[in-house]
C-alpha cells in the first residue's frame, strides 16, 4: 500500500494486468487527501487505472473526455481506466478521499452490478452528488476499506475489498445514481433503454440494426447517442454483456466450454474461443483454471 502522507503521481498509474500479482498494486486507498497535497498540472492526463473520490468538502472542477463537470461536494466521482483527466481547479478548503483500483478489480465488480438498472446512469456521468442523510455511511465505508486494505495477511482481501463496495453500492450508493435517472434527458432515456435491451437480447442478437430497429433509430443516430452518453460505443455495451456472461458461465458453472459457447449461440467452439481470447487474453480453459 503507499503512503497516505506522500504527494500522488497523477501521471500514468500503471497497475498490473493479473490480479494474481502484487495485491497492493490492484487496490490503494489515500485517505483525507487536501488541496495542498496535490500536485498543480495543466495538461490532460490518461489513466491505466479506474479512480473513485470521494469529495468531502470544497469545490472541484474538471475535464473528463473533453467533458468540463464543475461542482460542489459533498459528490462522488468515478474516472475509469483509459480515460483522461484534467484538473482545472479546486478549492483551498478541498478534501476527499481517492480509491485506485486496477482493470481486473473493477471487472470483477461489474461482474456482480451489471443487473442493477442504475447502470446505465452510473456509466453515462462520472460525477453525482451524495445525499445528506447517506453522507456518514461514505464515510464508514471509507474507513472500512481502509482496514480491510492494511490486512495484508487476509489472503481473501481483494475479496473482502470487492464484496465491500458491492454491497455499499446494493445497500446506499444507489440512490446517488437515482439522482441522475429522476432528470435524465431524451438522449439518456434512449441509452438507458439500449442497455436494457441488450442485457435482454445479446445472446441472440450481436447486430447493431437490430437494437436501432427495436428503438426506433438510426444504428448511426444510436450509436452517437450511446457513445455521447456511456462513454461506450453501441457495439462494446453488446460485446462486454458477452464477454462478462462468458466469465460467469466459466467460473460459476460446470458447463463445458463447448455447451457456454452453444448457450451464447457462437457457431462453433473454436469460433467462441477466439472471439473470448481477443476480448480477454486468455482462453476459455486458461481464464476457467485461473
Amino acid at each position: 500500500m503507499k503512503d497516505n502522507n506522500s504527494k500522488l503521481d497523477y501521471g500514468y498509474v500503471n497497475l498490473p494486468m493479473n490480479v494474481d500479482e502484487i495485491l497492493g498494486r490492484d487496490f490503494w486507498i489515500f485517505d483525507n487527501i487536501t488541496a495542498a497535497m496535490l500536485p498543480e498540472f495543466t495538461e490532460p492526463v490518461k489513466l491505466t487505472a479506474s479512480i473513485s473520490i470521494f469529495v468531502r468538502k470544497g469545490h472541484f472542477k474538471f475535464n473528463n473526455n473533453l467533458i468540463v463537470y464543475d461542482f460542489d461536494a459533498p459528490a462522488i466521482v468515478n474516472i475509469r481506466n483509459g480515460e483522461t483527466l484534467q484538473l482545472l481547479s479546486i478549492s483551498p478548503d478541498f478534501s476527499a478521499s481517492f480509491i485506485v483500483m486496477s482493470k481486473f478489480f473493477v471487472e470483477d465488480i461489474f461482474l456482480h452490478i451489471n443487473d442493477m438498472q442504475n447502470l446505465a446512469a452510473m456509466s453515462r456521468r462520472p460525477v453525482t452528488k451524495i445525499p445528506e442523510d447517506i453522507l456518514p455511511k461514505f464515510e464508514s465505508l471509507y474507513n472500512s476499506l481502509h482496514l480491510v486494505s492494511s490486512d495484508t495477511g487476509n489472503p481473501q482481501i481483494l475479496k473482502a475489498l470487492q464484496h465491500s463496495i458491492i454491497a455499499f453500492y446494493y445497500r446506499y450508493a444507489y440512490r446517488c445514481y437515482d439522482i441522475l435517472n429522476a432528470s435524465q434527458d431524451s438522449a439518456a432515456r434512449l441509452s438507458d433503454r439500449f442497455i436494457k435491451l441488450v442485457k435482454d437480447k445479446f445472446r441472440t442478437e450481436r447486430f447493431l440494426e437490430y437494437y436501432a430497429e427495436e428503438l426506433g433509430v438510426t444504428p448511426k443516430h444510436l450509436s452517437r447517442t450511446v457513445k455521447a452518453q456511456t462513454g461506450y460505443s453501441a457495439a462494446s455495451w453488446i460485446e462486454r454483456f458477452l464477454i462478462l456472461e462468458s466469465k460467469i458461465l466459466l467460473k460459476s458453472t460446470n458447463l463445458t466450454i463447448q455447451q457456454i459457447s452453444d448457450n451464447l449461440n457462437f457457431p462453433t467452439q473454436s469460433f467462441f474461443g477466439k472471439y473470448f481470447k481477443k476480448n480477454v487474453g486468455l482462453s476459455p480453459k486458461m481464464y476457467r483454471n485461473s
